[in-house]
């Protein structure tokens, strides 16, 4: 089982919210199952509360988005928007919007998106 851990964790490649997949067993034995979550590989994991939290921490977005995750909608400080960047999945923070750069692939960030 490989962990995929957040950005900051100290384990984490340089670069911070790059994914750090870890080998399969990594995962200790002694976990609770609701205290695990898995990701779209189903060799790789995640803590259950990285699920739903905005943030790509699986790599490919599947503890975000659905058929493996079921997510409420985007929080009153987030506007949902296709993602232009790879740490977003289906919303952004609202303090991206109006910044004159593009994070939504429908450019609704600029243009639609009332700011923060």
């Amino acid at each position: 089982m490989k962990k995929i851990f957040p950005q900051g964790d100290g384990n984490a490649a340089a670069a911070g919210s790059k994914a750090l997949p870890r080998r399969q067993g990594d995962m200790p034995q002694s976990f609770p199952g609701f205290l695990v979550a898995h990701c779209g590989d189903p060799a790789s994991w995640i803590y259950s509360d990285q699920k739903c939290d905005g943030i790509n921490n699986c790599g490919d977005c599947s503890d975000e988005l659905s058929p493996v995750t079921v997510c409420p909608p985007c929080g009153p400080g987030w506007w949902r928007c296709p993602s232009t960047v790879f740490k977003y999945c289906s919303c952004i923070p609202r303090s991206l919007c109006r910044d004159h750069v593009q994070h939504c692939s429908d450019w609704s960030d600029e243009y639609s998106c009332p700011g923060p």
